[in-house]
């Protein structure tokens, strides 16, 4: 085994990954392929979106991929970094948004109401979010203005980040809250249910892709078993 499980060159353990199922491995490509095409979305719009998901499902070898891909067509390091700070906005979001579900328990604890009552995911949660919201005092305060600053017009247009970016980062962090406010956001920004489509399935290749790569892990693993068995 490597000194380190995160290799700096995979390609021969995603080579043996290829040739162990080829009929897999093509239709996973295909799929990959298909996706990441001028579209509704532009192929640099779509990874910049992946670079966002990438910080999401913390893969590094997507992180690196995804930026490479991106600066090759054209994208300024202001992209790339603002990109960055949107997945990193809801890695905080879908906490954020399931603090509802802490806040809506404590509730019902001081009303000696049964925990087992009502749902997890209630449509209106605004009560719960503010009462966390105020409850968290400067903080609350702080992530505010940090959420104001990262969906600001910018090298990148907050309704880009908003609604397409930000929808992308909401299905890998699977938040159906953050979702729902994406999608309201894309509508508003006057995108398409292409673009929303193309937005999801991006966030689903980046999601797989992790799977993906981490794959190497296992391939090499594998090598080294069967080596062992054949010695």
């Amino acid at each position: 085994m490597s000194d380190s499980i995160f290799k700096s060159n995979i390609a021969d353990d995603i080579k043996y990954f290829k040739d162990v199922n080829p009929q897999l491995y093509g239709a996973w490509m295909d799929y990959h392929g298909d996706v990441f095409t001028d579209g509704a979305l532009s192929k640099k719009e779509k990874e910049l979106t992946a670079v966002a998901v990438a910080h999401v499902t913390a893969c590094p070898y997507c992180i690196r991929a995804r930026v490479t891909n991106a600066k090759k067509l054209g994208a300024t390091d202001e992209e790339v970094v603002e990109a960055i700070y949107v997945g990193m906005r809801f890695e905080m979001g879908a906490p954020y948004a399931f603090s509802s579900i802490a806040f809506e328990a404590s509730d019902a604890i001081d009303n000696d109401i049964p925990l087992t009552d009502g749902h997890f995911f209630k449509k209106n949660i605004a009560k719960e979010i503010g009462d966390f919201k105020n409850c968290s005092g400067k903080a609350g305060d702080s992530f505010g203005e940090l959420t104001k600053k990262i969906f600001a017009d910018g090298a990148l247009s907050k309704d880009l980040k908003r609604g397409i970016i930000g929808l992308a980062c909401a299905h890998a962090a699977k938040c159906p809250y953050c979702i729902r406010g994406c999608v309201k956001d894309a509508k508003a920004a006057g995108y398409s249910k292409e673009h929303i489509a193309e937005a999801i399935n991006v966030a689903m290749v980046m999601c797989a892709g992790s799977g993906y790569a981490h794959a190497s892990i296992a391939m090499e693993a594998l090598k080294k078993f069967n080596d062992k068995q054949a010695a």
